[in-house]
């Protein structure tokens, strides 16, 4: 295997200068930058990675915290953080966690022996400590969405609350008037947030009838919960599920129960995944922003790796993508 020592013998220059132009840094002359990338190119040369990450401290390894990948939305999430962390000459490792305090455990340490460039956490079992501790090991952190508890760091959100509120307003003006809500599970600082923008909304219309159910983030949950509630007799013209799985669940079973979407039952999902363009009708669901999100976890890394950066808590609102369902 090719060493930078090798190259800088056949180019009769010093490694130092080398290393220079491999990556990109100080002056030399032209002809000098061609004739070591020619001999970088005839002898094949690939810098040690790990090497230069135990010289530097630092890989360019990012660490993306997902609870699972079962859900498309996550798959979708962290292909679009990989393609902006790409730009950048960032790889992206993925943690799945299943939610699971043993495996995040076990991610936390790997991040660490990784020399990891920072960390993105998108998942329920991660503590303030275990940011306290990866902060004080040169691991920046920003978390995304579901974190459930208040801290220091930089954190990119979603206003879930506003989302909700939009939502159920648009169902509002397309004329439904007795409109449900299926969010995530019970403990999860999300649902709260989008209970609280679903009875906003219908407050805002002078709406008595509300209705809420909790679910489990899939299609099965989404499904059962609108089984149960139509064969108890409950009468609803609208849905609002709090992701894609159980909004196109809910849509299922409306159609099995031969209810016509949009005229006996309107819906409108949250996650905005490519899967809702090609289902039968369309979906409309809010989006979570994947592209803006993404690119705005990886400069916040970026700047959190240089000095004296002031971390930051980032909002965006969701935006509604209208389509055949309401």
């Amino acid at each position: 295997m090719a060493t930078i020592k090798d190259i800088a013998k056949q180019a009769g220059v010093s490694t130092a200068t080398v290393s220079r132009i491999i990556n990109g840094k100080g002056e030399a002359r032209q002809e000098t930058i061609d004739l070591v990338m020619k001999i970088v190119e005839d002898l094949e040369y690939h810098p040690n990675k790990i090497a230069k990450s135990l010289r530097q401290g630092k890989s360019n390894l990012i660490a993306v915290m997902v609870p699972n990948l079962d859900n498309p939305f996550f798959g979708e999430l962290v292909g679009a953080i990989e393609h902006e962390a790409a730009k950048h000459g960032l790889r992206v490792s993925i943690c799945n966690t299943g939610d699971s305090r043993e495996k995040v455990e076990y991610f936390l340490t790997n991040m660490v022996d990784n020399y990891a460039f920072g960390a993105i956490i998108s998942t329920l079992k991660v503590t303030e400590n275990d940011l306290n501790d990866l902060e004080k090991k040169g691991i920046h952190t920003v978390t995304v969405d579901r974190s459930h508890f208040e801290h220091s760091y930089s954190s990119i959100n979603i206003d879930q609350l506003n989302g909700a509120f939009i939502a159920t307003r648009h169902l509002i003006e397309k004329g439904a008037k007795r409109n449900i809500l299926i969010c995530g599970p019970e403990d999860e600082k999300m649902s709260d947030e989008r209970v609280k923008g679903y009875q906003l909304a219908l407050q805002s219309d002078g709406l008595a009838f509300s209705k809420y159910f909790y679910g489990d983030y899939t299609l099965q949950s989404g499904y059962q919960i609108l089984d149960a509630l139509i064969n108890e007799g409950v009468q609803f013209d609208g849905i609002h599920a709090s992701n894609d799985l159980m909004a196109l669940g809910a849509l299922r079973c409306c159609l099995d129960h031969q209810l016509t979407i949009p005229d006996d039952v309107k819906i409108v999902g949250n996650d905005n995944l490519t899967i809702d363009n090609y289902y039968n009708p369309r979906l409309t669901s809010l989006s979570q922003m994947n592209e803006r999100v993404s690119e705005s976890v990886i400069n916040e890394l970026i700047n959190l790796n240089k000095e004296e950066y002031t971390p930051q808590k980032i909002v965006m609102s969701p935006e509604l993508i209208v389509r055949a369902t309401t």
